[in-house]
């Protein structure tokens, strides 16, 4: 199976170093939508017994990342457009909100965080590295809730946000809008630093859209990642 493990998540116990290893390889679609899991096999790739396979399948169902059929087995679950509607839904009310907030209350001594963000973006798109880069597109957007006291609401918006996760993963994974996506981050940046809430908000605006106009494509580009 070769699943990418990575440092971070040595010190963990066992049950949860399972879990975060194959939900990272599910997010960054090393495992795609459709891929069988045999807990034989994937104890064999980890050295352990199945127990702690079954704790984390658990977890992982509870977060709709597999599917468990009886008498047929586990797969990693499909892409379920719905749900990514319901995200981009919650993602499009709250985010804007966060910018127009941000630019009455972001902290100037924080926008220096911002700008650090964004240039490790543009390192990671020169490199062609589209999983760094999701990983600094999404902390770019925790930054902003932090910043204004509300990183309890993103922690809660990406819990509901697995499926649309995925699919931006794949957008970046077939460099639909890479560059866009960072000109957006530098745009909401200069908002926020000139204290105009209406640019925010048409920024934001034009930033979550993309999502829509992703999907259409991916659609028919990757039929078999989506139910």
């Amino acid at each position: 199976m070769n699943l990418a493990k990575h440092d971070e998540y040595k010190n963990l116990n066992m049950k949860d170093y399972v879990y975060n290893v194959l939900k990272e390889n599910i997010m960054n679609l090393s495992l795609k939508p459709g891929t069988p899991l045999r807990k034989k096999e994937i104890a064999k790739e980890f050295g352990v017994s199945r127990t702690p396979i079954r704790e984390a399948f658990v977890k992982l169902k509870e977060e709709g990342l597999i599917d468990v059929y009886p008498q047929k087995g586990t797969f990693v679950s499909y892409i379920d457009l719905d749900k990514v509607q319901e995200a981009k839904f919650m993602r499009e009310a709250l985010e804007i909100k966060i910018v127009e907030l941000a630019c009455d209350i972001f902290p100037e001594e924080k926008m220096f965080d911002l700008e650090a963000n964004l240039q490790i973006q543009k390192v990671s798109l020169k490199q062609n590295n589209y999983q760094k880069l999701f990983e600094y597109d999404n902390e770019f957007h925790e930054m902003l809730f932090a910043g204004c006291n509300m990183a309890n609401i993103w922690t809660a918006i990406e819990q509901l946000s697995t499926h649309l996760n995925r699919m931006r993963m794949l957008s970046l994974s077939a460099d639909f809008n890479r560059s866009d996506v960072i000109g957006d981050h530098q745009q909401i940046i200069n908002a926020i630093e000139s204290r105009d809430p209406k640019q925010a908000k048409k920024t934001m605006e034009s930033h979550i859209s993309r999502i829509q106009f992703d999907q259409e494509k991916l659609k028919r580009d990757y039929p078999d990642y989506f139910v």
